[in-house]
């Protein structure tokens, strides 16, 4: 997915861009940004990542940490704007197996022709 040329529909890229999103953060535009270049193994289809716990320097990581640190953002901005943008249907967010894992789909994308 990262060097496939995707689209956004309008309306969702309008409510990521709006104020109502800058009032839960003033982030929701690079955590979003971010989202839509994640890496290449964690996308399973052209509308969904599954992000793992790894490893990092020998020590285990949760889904969480990888996905935090992939954000480049605090905790909790990370938490509020996922649980916003899940809450208007712009992705669908879910941890699996007790939080070894993350799934996110997105609303909206597309590949152009």
């Amino acid at each position: 997915m990262s060097h496939k040329r995707i689209g956004i529909r309008k309306d969702i890229a309008e409510l990521v861009d709006s104020y109502e999103a800058e009032a839960v953060t003033s982030l929701m535009t690079n955590i979003y940004y971010r989202l839509l270049v994640a890496p290449s193994e964690w996308w399973e289809s052209n509308e969904a990542l599954r992000v793992r716990g790894g490893t990092r320097e020998g020590i285990s990581t949760t889904a969480w940490a990888e996905l935090v640190n992939w954000l480049r953002v605090p905790t909790d901005e990370a938490h509020k704007a996922l649980d916003w943008m899940n809450e208007k249907k712009i992705i669908d967010y879910r941890t699996h197996q007790s939080g070894r894992e993350i799934e996110i789909s997105f609303e909206g994308l597309y590949i152009p022709e």
